[in-house]
């Protein structure tokens, strides 16, 4: 996916990049992803029990 503005580029294209050429150091690319990923893994656990609540309802019949 390719915006106008660096400042518009979704996350995974923002640690595309950061890794860049062939010789990768691999701290800063894992620190961007880990940082990436933080916002969903916290809304998970905290509701947690309600996608499971969601999931089992929708799974019983009758």
């Amino acid at each position: 996916m390719t915006l106008t503005r660096p400042e518009s580029q979704p996350i995974t294209v923002a640690l595309a990049q950061l890794a860049g050429g062939e010789a990768v150091k691999w701290n800063l690319p894992m620190a961007g992803a880990i940082l990436a990923a933080l916002p969903t893994l916290l809304v998970y656990i905290f509701l947690g029990r309600y996608f499971l609540r969601g999931l089992l309802a929708g799974s019983v019949k009758g």
